[in-house]
């Protein structure tokens, strides 16, 4: 999923909702929603490759050419 669809959603639900705004922010700890735990860290850009490596320090994000920004985590 893109960002922008990600973010569209969200902003339709809390226009539908505007209570939710409230609500505690959750990720499930596998595809199958065998657990969940609270997000606790706000958005952060990084780069993750083929193999699902991430790198998310900014210090190691300045070599763009070589870890160039493709996605954002969540947690």
């Amino acid at each position: 999923m893109k960002f922008k669809e990600y973010l569209e959603n969200l902003n339709q639900m809390a226009k539908e909702d505007p209570s939710i705004l409230e609500l505690t922010v959750v990720n499930a700890i596998d595809s199958e929603g065998n657990g969940y735990d609270k997000v606790v860290y706000t958005p952060s850009l990084g780069h993750l490759d083929e193999d699902g490596e991430g790198i998310f320090a900014e210090e190691d994000l300045e070599d763009e050419e070589s870890y160039p920004i493709n996605c954002i985590c969540i947690n």
